[in-house]
């Protein structure tokens, strides 16, 4: 028991003379942050999409999220997804399903100039009657985006403006970007 006891007084003087000159790690009550790890800073984004027929405004379909951005890289980021599924005919008794909706992508990175820029993706998709008589099924309107916006905080930037081929109407896709303070 002795031998032990010295093998193990033993062992701990040389652990301590291996590690001379460390302290105890300061808690600081936060993450720790080190070259591997990089600041994280959050995001509150707004993408609006507005519908106009001519001059007059046909939609606006607001969506807000939050998303990271940090330093060095962009990571995953947020998604959203929202919509409908609708049946479509494809033969005598037989249906198959599409998504119709709005599909969000976005992640961010922080710029050396203190703004941040957006990585995104942006879909919509929308169901429209057809006007002839050759079909019962509907049109499936899509539109879809990726844009990479520099914004600051507080700012808003239009980053789209699109036209459906099929009825004119201008679509316009706005994004707002604040600090989560």
């Amino acid at each position: 028991m002795t031998k032990r006891l010295l093998m193990s007084f033993g062992l701990l003087v040389v652990l301590a003379v291996a590690a001379p000159g460390q302290d105890a790690p300061k808690n600081s009550g936060g993450p720790k942050s080190d070259d591997h790890t990089p600041a994280v800073t959050p995001l509150r984004v707004q993408v609006v999409f507005t519908e106009f027929d001519g001059e007059k405004k046909v939609a606006s379909l607001p969506y807000s999220f939050t998303v990271n951005a940090d330093e060095k890289r962009a990571r995953p980021g947020s998604q959203i997804r929202n919509g409908v599924r609708i049946p479509i005919s494809t033969g005598k008794d037989q249906l198959t399903y599409i998504d119709v909706g709005t599909n969000i992508d976005c992640s961010a990175t922080l710029q050396e100039d203190g703004r941040y820029k957006l990585m995104m993706t942006v879909e919509r998709s929308s169901a429209a009657v057809s006007n002839g008589p050759e079909t019962s099924s509907p049109m499936v309107r899509q539109f879809k985006a990726e844009m990479n916006p520099v914004l600051r905080d507080g700012q808003t930037v239009e980053s789209v403006v699109s036209t459906d081929p099929l009825n004119g109407h201008v679509y316009h896709v706005g994004v707002t970007l604040n600090v989560v303070k």
